[in-house]
């Protein structure tokens, strides 16, 4: 089926509803009409998925009382459509129009005792300030941290993730999942 207007399928729906003739709506008539639109609505929106992890250790220095991209290496673990590609430890959006998309973090880390650490995610370098997840380290295992944004991306737009710490210091990253996906 074919992508159509608004206007298009609104004429198609209204014959549908006030034609009354026996055997004038049949199911291969409703079902094309469902058709078109789930063409129309799913092809004028980007879809995809991108998901990278860091699976062993990996220690970062931290630099005290500034906030700086975390630079480990990631592997790519699951892809779906191809508005996304990664480098490294970013991802990037190159779908051709703008989209609605949720990008998130989760990772486990391990670092000096009694110190803050703040996780966010930033769009193009520029750290979203409602994505920040704070923790200040109980101990020196093992710690959970989430961060997650909901944003729209326009084509090459670049996510990655930034750490603040209170203290320059090593930190371990345990395992990392970074994902972004269209929503």
């Amino acid at each position: 089926m074919a992508v159509q207007t608004r206007a298009q399928l609104d004429t198609k729906s209204n014959t549908v509803k006030s034609e009354t003739a026996p055997s004038a709506n049949t199911a291969a008539r409703v079902g094309g009409l469902l058709e078109d639109f789930a063409d129309s609505v799913t092809l004028n929106s980007e879809r995809g998925l991108m998901t990278l992890i860091v699976d062993a250790p990996v220690t970062f220095a931290t630099d005290s009382g500034n906030d700086i991209q975390l630079e480990v290496t990631m592997n790519e673990a699951e892809t779906l459509g191809d508005v996304f590609q990664s480098s490294d430890y970013r991802i990037k959006y190159i779908g051709t129009v703008s989209a609605k998309i949720r990008v998130a973090a989760l990772l486990s880390f391990a670092g000096i005792n009694n110190r803050e650490y703040i996780f966010y995610i930033a769009k193009n370098d520029n750290v979203i300030a409602q994505s920040a997840c704070a923790n200040t380290t109980q101990g020196t295992h093992t710690h959970p941290a989430f961060s997650e944004a909901f944003l729209k991306a326009d084509p090459n737009d670049e996510f990655s993730i930034y750490v603040y710490a209170n203290v320059s210091d090593n930190i371990t990253i345990r395992n990392l999942t970074f994902s972004a996906f269209t929503i």
